[in-house]
């Protein structure tokens, strides 16, 4: 059977055309009120079993349609559903010879988009050669031989700048986000984890909310749940909110149990930085589950969190009221004794997740976390470790491990390290130097991705880890072609790359002079003849040009274009040099984690930065050939490298 879901783009895509939904939330408000019935016979005037909400997921019992109508089923039931409102759920394959692993999407105006092995796809009309398809948050047509069924197991490390960003799909559907880097307020390129999934979900699905089998934080460090933060707290932001979906739906949070924590009375144990309770060298008031968050997130109680750990944690239970709360982490003594390694606590089909880290010991009956230093080195040791398997895939997840927490990891697992071996690791801590080079080689990963990005002054990645996961890493060479497969090592800042552009005027209109009067002008910032004449085209006027029947009417609109604006400015141009006006811009500046600086400065040839494009690196696998890729600074086409995935299934 075909899984398909609904989704009714045409009827959307005619609503924006008309101008009924012009923003990005009038889409979004559009998707969550929409609903079509589904009819035990064919028909308006079929007997209705019930009405079904936008992407709601069911089976096509005779796709593709030609018909008004198309047969489902959801559960037990059968019935009938518009076929304009029905969308059937594929992926992107693998394909073969120079197209493997990149397929060619088509757009409606004929520009072309390669898309990537496992890409989501929503189909809306099969046809023997091409289908008409919405993927990556666009219309177009893409060769039917390029749909597969199968989903892969997805792995996108987000570049997030000061921080770690990782967001999961299992094969069967199920999301995880791992951290999420600073707020966007901190952030240099004032984006977050929360921004890639808002757009995972809004564009790339075309959902209206977010849902998350599981949240993350991997400890307690504001650069790793900052952009958690940003998807939960609320709002107030109605008319340009942060985010494009509407809601966000966690089903399950999990954290290492080492928290931030209110000093209150020191017996029976005096508390250590911020860390709570500390009984001669271990933690012994870890959080725990969600009967535990919620005692500990009242005010002035007995057990109370602290700072914004604690705002962070209550923001996640009222934005989720059912949230289920979690400590993960491994017991020592089940290290000892031989036992299995335990498994995140929901399903995720084949896809097994095992918790690697933290490493807790009995203390007199209570779980506690070694005391590995000062509140940085305990924060970012007892970090949350998860491998994910699949087939014959495995992909590490450190957090910000660092030499001490791999020296009692070392430790606790003894002759078992092996576990920590993978095809794939997350670098621990952004690249810093504060490593066990003896731990990496046990990890033998056969690519590393480093999250770097950090604000100036950390310099990460360092060189020695870099050289270091280099000479650890796993060694496959293709002699035929003398070509090295792994290691690999990827950092995501390396990936991010800007554009940075001249302003030549900055066009002001309606500028009110008096309450009930406007006028409109330019402000310059280079003389009038240093102005090419593609600098002044209006962006109504690039619309228009854009969407021209043909080269020869862009043209032509270009050129009316030019003169209209060129014949409006250059009066104000000569005027405002004549009486040597000149303008100034103020700005935010963010010099470091928690530094944010103000300034201003003439916008006299000043530069600005046009556009970014984030280095996100995506990792992919079916269990038996693991892909590595990142999207090229052009922003079109994708630097691909394959590999096989080398560990026994499971």
């Amino acid at each position: 059977m075909t899984q398909g879901c609904v989704r009714a783009w045409a009827l959307e895509e005619q609503k924006v055309s008309t101008g009924e939904l012009r923003t990005r939330h009038q889409r979004a408000l559009f998707r969550r009120d929409f609903d079509t019935p589904f009819r035990r016979t064919v028909g308006d005037a079929g007997d209705k079993i019930r009405d079904l909400k936008w992407g709601e997921k069911l089976e096509l019992l005779d796709w593709p349609s030609v018909n008004e109508w198309t047969q489902v089923s959801i559960g037990r039931q059968e019935g009938f559903v518009r076929t304009s409102h029905l969308v059937e759920v594929a992926f992107v394959n693998k394909g073969s010879a120079r197209n493997t692993y990149t397929a060619k999407l088509t757009l409606e105006n004929g520009e072309k988009r390669d898309l990537l092995w496992g890409d989501y796809v929503n189909v809306i009309a099969r046809g023997s050669g091409e289908c008409k398809v919405r993927a990556r948050g666009s219309m177009g047509t893409l060769a039917t031989s390029r749909l597969m069924s199968e989903p892969l197991l997805e792995v996108y490390f987000i570049d997030v700048g000061q921080g770690d960003g990782v967001l999961v799909r299992t094969p069967d559907g199920c999301h995880i986000l791992i951290d999420g880097g600073l707020p966007r307020s901190n952030q240099l390129t004032g984006k977050n984890a929360a921004d890639f999934v808002d757009w995972k979900f809004f564009f790339d699905y075309g959902d209206y909310k977010i849902d998350m089998e599981a949240m993350i934080a991997s400890h307690s460090d504001y650069d790793h749940y900052g952009g958690l933060w940003d998807l939960v707290r609320e709002d107030d932001t109605e008319e340009d909110p942060e985010l494009d979906t509407l809601q966000v739906n966690i089903d399950a949070f999990y954290h290492p149990g080492l928290s931030r924590w209110e000093e209150r009375d020191p017996n029976p144990f005096p508390h250590k930085d911020d860390l709570g309770p500390n009984d001669d060298g271990w933690f012994v008031r870890l959080l725990d589950n969600r009967a535990d968050a919620d005692a500990s997130i009242v005010n002035n109680a007995a057990e109370e969190l602290g700072g914004d750990w604690k705002n962070f944690i209550a923001d996640i239970i009222e934005c989720n009221p059912a949230v289920t709360v979690n400590r993960l982490g491994v017991r020592k003594e089940l290290l000892s004794d031989g036992g299995v390694l335990p498994d995140m606590s929901f399903n995720t089909g084949d896809c097994r997740i095992r918790v690697l880290a933290p490493v807790t010991e009995d203390r007199n009956g209570v779980p506690a976390l070694k005391d590995l230093g000062d509140t940085g080195k305990n924060t970012n040791g007892h970090s949350i470790c998860l491998r994910l398997d699949y087939d014959r895939a495995r992909i590490l997840l450190t957090g910000d491990l660092n030499k001490k927490s791999m020296d009692w990891l070392m430790e606790s697992y003894g002759d078992r390290i092996a576990a920590f071996k993978c095809d794939v690791v997350k670098a621990c801590h952004h690249g810093s130097h504060d490593i066990s080079y003896r731990f990496l080689e046990q990890i033998e990963a056969g690519a590393t991705i480093v999250s770097s990005g950090d604000n100036e002054g950390f310099a990460h990645p360092r060189p020695e880890i870099v050289a270091a996961s280099a000479t650890t890493g796993h060694r496959e060479v293709d002699r035929k072609k003398d070509k090295l497969l792994t290691p690999l090592i990827y950092m995501t800042e390396i990936e991010r790359s800007t554009s940075v552009g001249e302003i030549t005027h900055i066009a002001f209109n309606k500028y009110p002079i008096e309450v009930d009067e406007t006028v409109d002008g330019a402000l310059f910032t280079q003389p009038f003849s240093e102005i090419s004449d593609v600098a002044f085209p209006t962006a109504a006027d690039r619309k228009e040009e854009k969407n021209a029947a043909s080269k020869s009417e862009a043209g032509k609109i270009r050129k009316k274009a030019v003169k209209t604006e060129k014949d409006r400015l250059k009066p104000i141009a000569e005027a405002s040099g004549r009486k040597k006006t000149r303008a100034s811009y103020h700005y935010r500046e963010v010099r470091g984690p928690f530094s944010i600086q103000y300034g201003n400065k003439s916008v006299w040839r000043s530069r600005v930065m046009t556009r970014v494009h984030y280095g996100l690196v995506n990792v992919r696998t079916d269990g038996k050939k693991i892909v590595c890729a990142t999207l090229r600074e052009t922003g079109k086409g994708w630097t691909v490298h394959e590999f096989d995935a080398r560990f026994q299934s499971i």
